[in-house]
């Protein structure tokens, strides 16, 4: 039986790849599951970061309607989704999503909780939540809210409008847009980013996700907290010897 979910590790880039290319990558509940498990246990002290990515030109087609009824049971999927991206923004390293083709329906979700996108010519984004009778996970909904527009996010949600990948990059919902396939340049900026201090990415990294409010309306944001560890790490030995390595490298 196919893994559907492949590994790779490569100097200090964990690339997770969505392998279910024969149903164009749908979130299965077994899907979810591998990938909660490798977000959860294969990401070690050496990896400076994660890769989301499909196999087979597909980011996803979004849940796997073979999972589907129709009834409240359909809530496990929503928790395992809601569980992987949790996962990833817990991560002490960047995640990036790198997009080919369809990334629909909860993939959206997937996709948007990375901490940066990078999509194919070819990608586009699609949620037929209301054409499937749903109101999208609330969460996912106030999450949206922080990076995107209310007008967007009713494009999406009610009137399920198909963008392409020039307007996801208009309207903020990735960062870049590459010629070729995705993944290639999200493994050239992951590997740019493999000599930073990983204390100060993980402190980042956190104070942006705590940044306005939660998925329940919560402000995360306690200005104390975060001065006691920018102090921390402005005197930490990675930190001495990150700038020690600079001077060096500038020849002073």
């Amino acid at each position: 039986m196919t893994e559907a979910i492949s590994v790779v590790q490569e100097q200090g880039v964990v690339s997770l790849f969505l392998n279910r290319p024969e149903r164009k990558n749908a979130l299965s509940l077994a899907l979810l599951g591998q990938l909660d498990e490798a977000l959860s246990g294969r990401i070690g002290d050496e990896a400076s970061a994660v890769i989301i990515s499909g196999i087979g030109g597909v980011f996803s087609a979004g849940a796997d309607l073979a999972d589907l009824s129709g009834t409240r049971s359909d809530l496990a999927i929503d928790d395992a989704i809601e569980a992987v991206t949790e996962k990833i923004r817990q991560l002490p390293v960047p995640v990036i999503a790198a997009i080919d083709g369809p990334c629909m329906g909860g993939a959206f979700d997937l996709a948007l909780n990375c901490d940066h996108r990078i999509a194919a010519e070819n990608a586009f984004f699609q949620v037929p939540a209301a054409r499937l009778g749903l109101l999208y996970n609330p969460r996912a909904i106030v999450r949206m809210r922080q990076r995107l527009s209310r007008d967007t996010i009713f494009r999406l949600l009610v009137l399920g409008e198909r963008f392409d990948a020039g307007e996801a990059l208009r309207l903020g919902i990735v960062a870049s847009v590459v010629v070729g396939e995705s993944y290639a340049a999200a493994v050239e900026l992951a590997r740019g980013i493999s000599g930073h201090v990983r204390a100060a990415m993980t402190a980042t990294k956190r104070l942006l996700n705590a940044i306005g409010t939660d998925a329940t309306g919560t402000d995360n944001y306690a200005p104390s907290e975060w001065e006691t560890l920018r102090l921390e790490l402005l005197s930490s030995p990675e930190r001495k010897a990150a700038v020690a390595a600079e001077k060096k490298r500038r020849g002073l």
